[in-house]
């Protein structure tokens, strides 16, 4: 009978080691418990510093940018740096082995001043400049009788881990261990060479989290680059910045990549300045486009795959040279198979640019999938601008782009095939000309490109003698080419549009001014959108200009300012020699159930069951969601799918399902794909019905004081959900599906809370049985 009675105790135990070890063992990483905290943090210092470990590790460090081991000296105390000094340290074992993430610091002590952001990077030296390996020096196996010295060190496509310190405003703002690569093509052969890092799980962190580039790229990458300006090294050192950031308007829709220039130590010393960059691979399409970046193909130069596989495009190939896109059909059937529009505005800017390795720097993508199109990237433009040739303002780069028979570099007749083919087509020789003259007007505009290269100068100025010093280079040669900068800028506008007019055959130039009242704007050739500020461009006549005017959410489509014309599409020959007016007007449009089906909860804080937010029908019928539209503040859309919300009843709308209900098993009205994320400070969402009409806005501007998990509700659902003072902050991970009454708490239960209970609550009444029974047997 004591045997028995201890099957109770030993299944309490095994419950509890259940229940508790499971949640115990995952909750932290072992390699990341024993990394210790380092103090001061990272950056700027005038003086010596005293430098703290804390941590219960046999910690071991280096300070000359070396990878610790077991032989490095151990911290015993305090460390006193009185010089520029990059400290690694990692946890070892009894037996040797590291138990431990490498982490590290840089300290720049008393170093010159800089307005540049500042990037360290410690690796062990060895693996840079041993004599025979390392990789920023050519190395025995190069061929010294070679222009490209095939053979040379640099040439390494493998990865050596390294310290990565990112510095804003004199302080560290991301630390990590990276994968440190060569980077680059002809541009290796610089002295100051340029590499690329990558975040990854086996060095301690996934991703690096900080907004580089501010507003203009994402909040977290896992991959970059630092450039050293590329064939622009010597130079102005802004040319491919330069280029690729006049593009911002939304209206190119092309991948590019973000761009913020930095000072860069190596090992504690000075290296320069470089431009971190965004890294083309998978993971940019990723992050840039939301597609899967294992389900796509990516291919460069001809035909050279560097994810995925060719054949789509080799069918897209073939299609195109055995039929006549002059065809509509033909053409129809391509806009199918390729972004025609995405691959037009690459030629149009690289057309302005000059750039003379378009040829070679040619990348471009496709997700996988039916519906799947070709698109193209901008990529390495620095051989524009005249880089070569100061009066390259001069030069006809239509004819560059369109030559059947050119050499094998820079535009061999493959790189012109697509330009060559599609420009039969009617439909696309009018917008690409179109086109043409509205970015010559606007983000082309002389004025506007002046502006921009000095923005870019101011950046760099300040740093410049330091890097002369470096790489002993010359302020004249810098400020030659800012100067052919300046040039290219003022006159290659007019000797374009001249060329333009003289390739296409077009007629004498006719002004066309457009405007749109408030609640919309006018779309420009499919392209540049006009709102009430208004866009005069000089046009060509004989080309047809097409106009559509578009309504915001919430508005209509009211009709053309004296022109008895009520539909939004215009086409107008231009054939007339006046001055030409369209001023696009628009109305405010509510739907019938306006401010009845509203917002009633967001959840911007994620956690597990990621950010959602609720929909509460206040309404006596049941409504249709399909093709409804819900927005956010920062240009995010989500159409709705096939959805009925009942009278009274509530929809969540949530990033992933199945982790939602992971949450809420019991939510029962449950959308997922919400293709946003939801800001947790500041944010506006809208819902609007399938044609655009107001239904319901939310806006809300929080402190930042809110708990790391929170919901911001609506106290009654009968309020006004417009008045943020009927709106509160409450704290756990929400109460979907159901009204939020002040007041109630809104803590959950989650699946795992809910059967660690059960299992505890067995467990309490095992041992209480178990106890009684021993007490009943003695």
């Amino acid at each position: 009978m004591r045997h028995l009675l201890r099957i109770p105790l030993l299944l309490t135990s095994f419950l509890a080691i259940i229940c508790f070890g499971e949640v115990a063992g995952a909750a932290d990483d072992p390699m990341a418990v024993a990394v210790p905290t380092i103090q001061p943090a990272a950056g700027f210092y005038a003086g010596p510093q005293r430098i703290t470990l804390e941590g219960e590790g046999n910690y071991h460090y280096t300070l000359d940018g070396s990878t610790p081991t077991a032989k490095s000296p151990r911290y015993t105390g305090p460390l006193t740096v009185e010089t520029t000094t990059l400290l690694r340290v990692a946890a070892f074992g009894e037996d040797g082995k590291r138990s431990s993430y490498i982490v590290g610091a840089t300290y720049f002590i008393d170093e010159p001043d800089t307005r540049l952001p500042t990037l360290s990077v410690g690796i062990d030296p060895w693996r840079l400049f041993d004599q025979n390996s390392g990789w920023f020096l050519a190395g025995p196996g190069a061929d010294p009788g070679h222009w490209k010295q095939p053979g040379a060190n640099w040439w390494t496509k493998r990865e050596h881990p390294a310290h990565f310190d990112y510095i804003e405003e004199d302080r560290a703002v991301f630390s990590a261990t990276v994968g440190f690569r060569m980077f680059g093509g002809m541009s290796r052969l610089a002295p100051q060479k340029s590499f690329s890092v990558s975040a990854r799980s086996r060095y301690g962190k996934k991703r690096i989290k900080h907004p580089v580039f501010g507003d203009e790229g994402n909040d977290s990458f896992r991959f970059l680059v630092a450039r050293n300006a590329g064939s622009d090294w010597g130079r102005s050192y802004i040319r491919d910045a330069l280029l690729t950031g006049l593009l911002r308007d939304e209206s190119w829709d092309l991948e590019r990549q973000a761009a913020r220039p930095v000072q860069v130590y190596l090992n504690g010393k000075y290296w320069g300045i470089y431009h971190l960059r965004e890294k083309i691979n998978p993971q940019f399409l990723e992050d840039r486009s939301g597609v899967d970046k294992d389900s796509l193909d990516l291919l460069e130069h001809q035909e050279s795959v560097k994810h995925g596989s060719v054949r789509q495009y080799r069918q897209l190939l073939r299609y195109l040279k055995q039929n006549d896109p002059a065809d509509p059909a033909v053409y129809y059937e391509l806009e199918k198979r390729m972004d025609v529009d995405n691959f037009q505005r690459l030629q149009i800017a690289q057309t302005y640019f000059d750039n003379r390795d378009a040829g070679g720097n040619i990348r471009y993508w496709r997700p996988h999938g039916p519906h799947g199109r070709w698109r193209w990237i901008l990529y390495d433009v620095d051989q524009g601008f005249g880089l070569h040739q100061d009066s390259a303002y001069l030069r006809n780069t239509l004819e560059f782009y369109t030559a059947p028979d050119g050499p094998s570099w820079p535009n061999p007749p493959w790189s012109t095939l697509f330009q060559r083919r599609l420009l039969r087509n009617a439909d696309y020789r009018n917008a690409f000309v179109n086109r043409s003259l509205e970015y010559l007007a606007t983000d082309f505009a002389a004025e506007r490109v002046l502006e921009a290269i000095e923005e870019r100068r101011r950046a760099l100025e300040y740093d410049m003698p330091r890097q002369w010093q470096r790489w002993r280079g010359k302020e004249q040669h810098w400020r030659i080419h800012l100067e052919r900068l300046r040039e290219f800028a003022r006159h290659r506008p007019h000797h374009l549009r001249e060329q333009l007019r003289q390739f296409f055959a077009a007629g004498e130039d006719r002004r066309v001014t457009v405007t749109a009242g408030d609640g919309g704007w006018v779309e420009l050739s499919g392209s540049l959108r006009v709102g009430s500020a208004g866009q005069t461009v000089d046009y060509f006549s004989g080309i047809p200009l097409h106009l559509r005017a578009v309504a915001k959410n919430g508005y209509r489509f009211a009709g053309w300012e004296g022109l008895d014309h009520d539909r939004p599409e215009i086409i107008q020959d231009l054939r007339r020699d006046l001055p030409y007016r369209f001023h696009a007007n628009f109305v405010p449009h509510e739907h019938d159930l306006a401010d009845r089906v509203i917002i009633s909860e967001v959840h911007p804080s994620g956690g597990a069951a990621g950010d959602w937010l609720e929909f509460h029908n206040r309404s006596e019928e049941a409504v249709d969601l399909r093709d409804w539209l819900l927005t956010d503040g920062g240009g995010g859309e989500m159409r709705l799918p096939a959805v009925v919300l009942p009278p009274d009843g509530y929809l969540v709308v949530c990033e992933d399902r199945a982790d939602f209900l992971n949450i809420f098993p019991w939510a029962d009205e449950v959308v997922g794909g919400l293709p946003f994320g939801l800001n947790k400070r500041r944010e506006t969402l809208g819902l609007y019905s399938r044609r655009g009409a107001y239904v319901n806005v939310v806006t809300y501007a929080l402190d930042g004081t809110q708990p790391e998990d929170f919901s911001y509700v609506l106290a009654l659902p009968g309020l006004d959900n417009r008045d943020e003072r009927n709106w509160m902050v409450l704290a756990g991970a929400g109460s979907p599906m159901e009204a939020n009454p002040e007041g109630v708490s809104t803590a959950v239960i989650t699946p795992r809370d809910y059967w660690t209970r059960i299992i505890v609550g067995l467990s309490v009444l095992l041992l209480i049985i178990y106890w009684r029974a021993r007490r009943t047997e003695q």
